[in-house]
């Protein structure tokens, strides 16, 4: 009987194992699949599916409210692209296409951040303008993008497009003086 008092009659309990690799490395896996995710969606929502209308602010204001907005425009593009300062000769050399390209795209891309005006007839106007403008913007970055040397019929229809452009702000109240 000695030998069963020695043996204890409860069986001592140790505590579980800690899993901390376990956790750690669920915890990684799980963060790099969001990420991962996250950058997909990012990329996938900034993509070539995003058009200027879809960036564009809504509608509001009058079509005064806008060429107000435009004037300043004009005025801030000239000042940070001196190439559209320097007027429509400037756009007609070869060796200023990527200048041109940048300042008609800069132009652009700004006046589409300014809202149209709400009322349908004054908005049908700007819309007009700002589709013009796009045409633009599209001729230089066709010029731009083209490995060959750019046909001075294409580099004057681009031009003229952008003077078209100008001209069609000008017709609706907008002060785009600064732009040649």
């Amino acid at each position: 009987m000695k030998l069963l008092e020695d043996v204890p009659s409860a069986v001592a309990h140790r505590p579980p194992p800690r899993r901390t690799r376990l956790t750690l490395g669920v915890a990684a896996v799980f963060l790099l699949v969001a990420a991962v995710l996250g950058v997909v969606l990012v990329a996938s929502s900034g993509g070539a599916g995003d058009t200027a209308a879809d960036r564009d602010p809504r509608p509001s204001g009058t079509l005064a409210d806008w060429t107000t907005a435009i004037t300043d425009v004009c005025t801030t593009v000239a000042a940070e692209q001196p190439i559209m300062a320097e007027g429509p000769e400037a756009r007609l050399d070869v060796a200023n296409l990527g200048a041109v390209q940048a300042g008609t795209s800069a132009l652009v891309a700004a006046v589409h951040d300014v809202p149209l005006p709400a009322e349908e007839a004054e908005q049908a106007q700007a819309s007009a303008t700002v589709a013009a403008g796009d045409q633009a913007a599209q001729a230089w970055t066709a010029l731009t993008d083209s490995t060959a040397e750019a046909p001075p019929e294409q580099v004057a229809q681009a031009a003229e497009l952008t003077a078209g452009f100008v001209a069609g702000m000008t017709q609706l109240g907008v002060n785009c003086a600064p732009i040649g």
